[in-house]
């Protein structure tokens, strides 16, 4: 299968937790199968994953023998752009310290959600923003950028750092690539839950996407095999990153490995000669 991706245009990656919740388990297993992997973290009272001086010295390690590039998905519950001054300063601060102490597995890209309403690991039916006040939009960025600029700063991340859609249209998040603060990770399961058009968001924002996020939708259930939508929509959103010559990362991020395995073979068949 490994050898299969090689001869993909783009790096195809799966998430850390695929094979249960031990880190170094996965990076194992998932080695013969992607060739990128995204380090999926979590800092939540019943789930804290943030790996220590060992587990990085291996990822390294690991990377380097199997060929292996890593991205680190910032913990979800982070708030950046938070009214609770407070919350967004310890926010900030735990980003910052996330970052430096992964930086020796050198990440291709850090990818942070900037939540806009309470952050939640699961859909919420009806909370996606494709409008809304523009001033509370307005000072919303402000805060982001702001802090953006003392994660950049103090981290060192210039070039690395990818700001996600998550249930808001990703023309939100244009002022901080504007800024030059950071790139997209265009998730394009999240497009499906707002009812937003795949094909012509990649159209638009291809040029500043580092990485993509490809996952089944049925529902409001997320990060499923891509076997639950149809394989031609799937081919056909393919199609655009061949297209535009896309060279960053599609991360299959689904999260057990009969999910995987299937999201694989669909993407694969779009290249078969």
């Amino acid at each position: 299968m490994k050898k299969a991706i090689t001869k993909l245009p783009f790096k195809l990656a799966a998430p850390s937790m695929v094979f249960g919740r031990d880190l170094l388990e996965n990076i194992r297993r998932l080695a013969g199968l992607v060739n990128h992997v995204e380090i999926v973290l979590f800092h939540t009272p019943s789930l804290h994953n943030i790996p220590d001086h060992r587990e990085v010295a291996m990822l390294n390690q690991t990377g380097n023998q199997e060929n292996l590039t890593y991205s680190v998905h910032l913990p979800a519950s982070l708030e950046i752009a938070s009214q609770d001054r407070k919350k967004r300063e310890e926010s900030v601060r735990l980003a910052i310290e996330i970052c430096q102490q992964t930086s020796a597995f050198n990440p291709r890209h850090y990818v942070l959600h900037i939540p806009f309403s309470a952050p939640t690991l699961v859909p919420v039916p009806g909370l996606y923003f494709k409008s809304g006040n523009q001033k509370t939009w307005r000072e919303w960025t402000k805060r982001a950028l702001d802090s953006l600029a003392m994660i950049i700063s103090t981290a060192g991340l210039t070039g690395k750092l990818l700001v996600e859609n998550i249930n808001y249209s990703p023309s939100f998040l244009e002022p901080f690539w504007e800024e030059g603060c950071c790139k997209l990770c265009l998730d394009l399961g999240h497009l499906l839950l707002g009812n937003e058009n795949v094909s012509e968001t990649l159209n638009t924002y291809l040029n500043v996407t580092g990485e993509i996020h490809l996952h089944g939708v049925q529902g409001y259930e997320e990060h499923i095999s891509l076997a639950v939508l149809p394989a031609n929509l799937v081919h056909k959103w393919l199609a655009c990153l061949i297209k535009a010559s896309f060279e960053g990362i599609v991360n299959l991020e689904v999260f057990s490995p009969q999910d995987l395995e299937m999201s694989m073979k669909i993407v694969l068949e779009a290249f078969d000669p």
